[in-house]
């Protein structure tokens, strides 16, 4: 969803919903989400609420951070196991990671783990030379 043309100069004199740090404003039947965004330089922009997404909230069903990722996704946040087998498939697609990075040993099985290192050391040595000095194989 795209943010609203509205300013926080607009939003301000809306009804504050208390237990949201300024983040959820209510003008007579209609409810405002305003966020934080940008890096460097930031700004506020302000996002009409749903009331269906702004029940979820206030039951405490979901969080203000789930809700903000859905109003700006169009989608809830990732779970833990999608993260996972989001981070798995980036791993599968070039195997290095395994090389350089040991943690990512934690997203596969040992059996998976003896298919996979063996190709993944090959790789990094077809493409450094050499496996890194400080490198220790889960296999060993």
């Amino acid at each position: 969803m795209k943010p609203t043309k509205l300013e926080w100069e607009d939003v301000i004199q809306f009804e504050e919903v208390e237990g949201y740090g300024k983040s959820i404003w209510k003008n007579e039947d209609k409810y405002f989400l305003v966020s934080e965004e940008g890096t460097v330089a930031s700004w506020l922009a302000v996002y009409d609420l749903p009331q269906e997404l702004f029940s979820l909230l206030d039951s405490g069903e979901r969080s203000l951070l789930e809700i903000s990722w859905k109003i700006k996704h169009d989608s809830w946040p990732p779970t833990e196991e999608e993260k996972k087998a989001s981070e798995k498939q980036f791993v599968l697609k070039g195997l290095t990671p395994l090389i350089a990075n040991p943690k990512s040993w934690e997203l596969f099985t040992q059996e998976e783990l003896e298919a996979l290192i063996p190709l993944a050391e090959q790789m990094w040595i077809d493409w450094r030379g050499k496996l890194p000095d400080d490198y220790v194989s889960p296999l060993k």
